[in-house]
């Protein structure tokens, strides 16, 4: 090209991850009629139209897997050419959004870029992860990185990384950190990661695993951690199954799957309570060296309770609302609005003082400090084990006249003088 003066003023790459990409293709149907391309996920045809859909013979994952790695091999050895005209596009997001930075790029704007969020959540098997990670990102539109998910992809797909990877799971070897953090990174190096911010999960889980991810210069601003007692870990397990077919994740008791899908679930091979016990006992074995590795930018929640209460606590902390806490312990409640406190010391506060001047009154008039103190801590409305109040429920102060004071279910009537008044 450059030879003939063929040359580009602008190189635009729409850059998608390969797994999205076999998504894609994978699911893509075209209509011989009237030349439409549908997705069977993304863009489902009419119902009328169905059987008479093509399916383009290459349009299969392992296909795909292979005009992928040809295509990113090509790819590699053009880009350097046209660095100083190039511009990467996220082509996951709406196709509308990329047509406006595309034209913000042709008419010489440059390229802004807001910060991102960078989060990993971490906790043992059957803790509740995939839920709190699906709400993250409908929350806050980060890129959900499943390390396991991106493993086995590499696999399936014989990568240069996967086949790596392959050849330490066939000699019975855990497959080496250095290798998963290569994945890792590779992952990250794409424009979704590069624009929405990134929620790792399942990695690291031993101190040097966050080493390495940290010599590679991926460092959390957040860290989640779940916590949820082992036997109700076993009892998640055991009961769990996923759906092949949209990866979506069922319990039998707490979150049954429709009936009209059961026959195709399937359970892993390690969701049993001889297995979940060796998982469990491995993860205590190394968590306590990622409390301490994250300590600062860490918040240790709560797993045993609703999905929707500790979703709130994970948005109070990634919010800010909510301080970093490796012990633990439950948040303070928020602190109440003016108009809140204002009610508080009109319904509450206001009857309560009122009482006790009320018995100062009555009973020591001569030693109006000691009494106040005393009386205040017995009767602090705040107390959870009040004793039995022989105190007015309601008095009216006003002048030199009766009012009607209820004491210990007696109706009786006291005139309050000027002076007490």
């Amino acid at each position: 090209l450059e030879a003939s003066d063929i040359v580009p003023t602008h190189f635009m790459l729409l850059d998608v991850p390969p797994n999205i990409l076999v998504e894609r293709c994978t699911g893509r149907r075209s209509d011989p009629n009237t030349g439409k391309i549908y997705h069977l996920k993304f863009s489902p045809p009419p119902p009328e139209i169905m059987d008479r859909l093509m399916h383009r013979s290459d349009d299969t994952a392992d296909a795909m897997s292979k005009r992928i790695l040809m295509y990113q091999d090509n790819l590699d050895q053009v880009l350097p050419l046209y660095s100083n005209v190039l511009r990467r596009f996220d082509g996951t997001t709406d196709p509308d959004q990329i047509t406006k930075k595309v034209f913000d790029f042709l008419e010489g704007k440059p390229q802004t870029r807001a910060p991102t969020r960078k989060i990993i959540i971490a906790g043992p098997p059957a803790s509740g992860k995939g839920t709190q990670c699906e709400r993250i990102v409908e929350e806050y539109n980060v890129v959900h990185i499943s390390v396991g998910d991106e493993l086995r992809y590499q696999v399936k797909n014989n990568t240069p990384l996967g086949l790596e990877a392959k050849k330490a799971m066939e000699e019975g070897t855990l497959v080496p950190d250095e290798l998963v953090v290569a994945i890792v990174k590779s992952r990250m190096s794409h424009m979704d990661v590069l624009e929405r911010g990134w929620l790792l999960d399942g990695f690291p889980r031993t101190a040097a695993q966050a080493l390495a991810l940290k010599e590679a210069a991926i460092e959390p601003d957040s860290l989640i951690l779940l916590d949820v007692p082992d036997l109700l870990l076993v009892e998640r397990c055991v009961g769990r199954r996923s759906d092949p077919e949209t990866g979506k994740i069922y319990h039998m008791t707490s979150n049954p799957p429709p009936p009209e899908i059961v026959s195709r679930l399937i359970q892993r091979a390690d969701d049993t309570a001889e297995a979940m016990g060796t998982r469990i006992k491995m993860y205590h074995n190394n968590v306590n060296s990622i409390i301490d590795y994250y300590a600062s930018v860490g918040r240790k929640i709560s797993g045993n309770r609703s999905k929707e209460v500790i979703f709130e606590e994970v948005r109070g902390f990634l919010n800010g609302a909510i301080p970093r806490d490796m012990s633990g312990m439950p948040p303070r409640k928020a602190l109440p609005s003016p108009a809140e406190a204002q009610m508080y010391i009109k319904t509450n506060l206001q009857p309560f003082l009122v009482k006790a001047l009320a018995a100062l009154a009555r009973e020591k008039p001569g030693e109006p400090l000691k009494f106040l103190a005393t009386y205040l801590i017995k009767h602090n409305p705040n107390n959870p084990n009040p004793p039995p109040t022989d105190m007015p429920n309601e008095i009216v102060l006003g002048g030199a006249r009766p009012v009607g004071v209820e004491i210990q279910g007696d109706a009786k009537s006291k005139v309050i003088t000027k002076d007490e008044k």
